[in-house]
């Protein structure tokens, strides 16, 4: 399926989207590798039944940090994608949101509850939601000291080990161009993003209330894995149970077509509308 690629000018960055289908609009939202072509097969697959809208998020690949930055990470993440929902989408619309996306799709819920229709949190990394959390905060930070200390490969040799990680499957014909924006972006990650998203407090009373429009969703592959963990308790707060897609964390990346049938039955439960059924593009 085409699609067509423009920017949104942010506060502090330059927002590289894409756009692709028609009909209700879904935004996507990248996890820390931050790129919107790994969606690409999953967003094709949609694009008969919906206006798909994927994103670089800021600082990462094509999506260029631009002057002095906003504080506060998720609220920054969050606004980016609150203006692509009301400049793209022109209102409402359902977001599907994978690892750090999904934990800035739970702040977009909990800020603008009146813009997500519906919230599919694919394993958001949120260990702060677990009873063993001073731990995780511990690993992170020492994640990070390995960066500062040793560089980005010793960190991310650490970080794949503790998270489950490093038997992450992928497609064998990636592109050297996207494997290039990729290792591009751990830099970015370790420095901004490897505590920040893990450290984020969300806010719990204003997404139990919200809870009906939010499916915790993970892995099939995952399940002993701690991004899979955040999602299990949410489940359990809620009383609901996890969506399980196939695959593990990058489950859209190597199982793109079973993973865009699960996907699209969620979307097409009762309950959830978008504000408008076509979406025009717009240039910042």
């Amino acid at each position: 399926m085409p699609s067509s690629t423009h920017t949104l000018e942010v506060p502090g960055a330059r927002l590289h989207y894409e756009v692709r289908g028609r009909g209700p609009a879904l935004l996507m939202i990248p996890g820390s590798n931050g790129d919107a072509e790994l969606f690409d097969a999953v967003a094709d697959l949609l694009a008969g039944r919906h206006t798909v809208i994927s994103y670089d998020r800021r600082g990462f690949s094509r999506s260029t940090l631009d002057g002095p930055q906003p504080t506060g990470w998720s609220e920054t993440h969050a606004d980016d994608a609150r203006r692509l929902m009301e400049t793209v989408a022109g209102g409402p619309s359902q977001v599907f949101g994978s690892s750090a996306g999904a934990v800035v799709g739970l702040a977009l819920m909990s800020r603008s509850p009146d813009l997500v229709t519906r919230l599919i949190a694919h394993e958001p990394p949120l260990a702060e939601v677990l009873p063993d959390a001073a731990d995780w905060r511990a690993f992170f930070a020492k994640v990070y000291d390995t960066y500062l200390r040793e560089g980005t490969a010793p960190a991310m040799r650490s970080f794949m080990a503790g998270t489950g990680a490093d038997s992450l499957e992928r497609p064998a014909d990636v592109g050297p161009e996207l494997m290039g924006r990729l290792s591009g972006n751990l830099d970015h990650f370790l420095r901004h993003e490897v505590r920040q998203a893990p450290g984020h407090h969300p806010d719990l009373v204003a997404l139990d209330a919200q809870r009906a429009r939010i499916v915790p969703a993970g892995g099939r592959d995952s399940r002993r894995h701690f991004p899979y963990r955040p999602a299990a308790a949410l489940a359990v707060r809620w009383e609901k149970q996890v969506v399980d897609f196939p695959g593990d964390h990058t489950g859209y990346w190597s199982h793109p077509g079973e993973f865009a049938a699960i996907l699209g039955d969620v979307l097409a439960w009762p309950g959830a509308k978008s504000g408008r059924e076509d979406v025009d593009t717009a240039d910042g």
